[in-house]
């Protein structure tokens, strides 16, 4: 835990088992009404890694 100024006043580095465990977490939290969060998802070298190994389907608007 950190905390900051500006616009965020603490920061949180959590470690959870996978993406749906953070979503459940979050969406249980944000539904409480007690605190406003975002979630910035880290990733690994080995995940930008296999993120730029894969083959991605986009046209641009327009074209």
């Amino acid at each position: 835990m950190y905390f900051a100024f500006g616009e965020d006043d603490i920061v949180l580095i959590l470690d959870f088992p996978d993406p749906a465990s953070m979503a459940a977490s979050s969406l249980i939290v944000k539904a409480s009404g007690a605190l406003r969060s975002r979630a910035t998802p880290l990733l690994t070298l080995d995940e930008i890694d296999e993120a730029a190994r894969r083959k991605v389907a986009f046209r641009a608007p327009g074209t």
